[in-house]
């Protein structure tokens, strides 16, 4: 699910489908907002937490993650490890 179709989420349906608060997920959005040379990223930074977060809560594998938000495998993995590092 992208960013755009979850900000339709009452606070109880975006908990069940990502495990954390509206006020968590904003203060991870502030931690990740650093600002970087080259070139754009694929996804909004909303969208990179939001595939972190489920792929850590689904239990799927990168393909499915990265199929789902249509990036490659190596692309989803980088932005978990991104997250990780950045939380």
């Amino acid at each position: 699910m992208k960013y755009i179709d979850s900000k339709k989420l009452s606070e109880t349906q975006f908990k069940r489908y990502t495990g954390i608060s509206w006020s968590t997920f904003d203060l991870m959005q502030l931690k990740q907002q650093t600002p970087s040379k080259g070139r754009p990223p694929k996804l909004s930074i909303e969208d990179q937490i939001l595939l972190c977060l489920s792929y850590w809560r689904e239990y799927r594998t990168l393909f499915h993650v990265a199929t789902s938000y249509g990036v490659s495998e190596p692309t989803a993995s980088r932005i978990v490890r991104h997250v990780e590092d950045a939380a």
